[in-house]
């Protein structure tokens, strides 16, 4: 016998969901770069602190157009 099974998603549907998974990058990606510093004290540190600035625009992006 098969069993359905059913998941429940907040209000919203997918559109919350993915509003909450992009809140959680921009957080992530804040939050690391207040840990190195803003541009942090190596080579690797400063490319990876672009980077981060990058894909944190993009997701503030991803963002406000979800939410308009």
């Amino acid at each position: 016998m098969k069993d359905n099974l059913m998941i429940s998603t907040p209000p919203g549907g997918k559109g919350q969901i993915l509003a909450d998974y992009l809140r959680q990058e921009i957080a992530f990606f804040e939050t690391r770069l207040n840990e190195m510093g803003g541009t942090g004290d190596c080579a690797y540190e400063r490319a990876l602190s672009k980077t981060y600035r990058i894909l944190l625009q993009q997701r503030r992006g991803q963002l406000a157009k979800l939410n308009s």
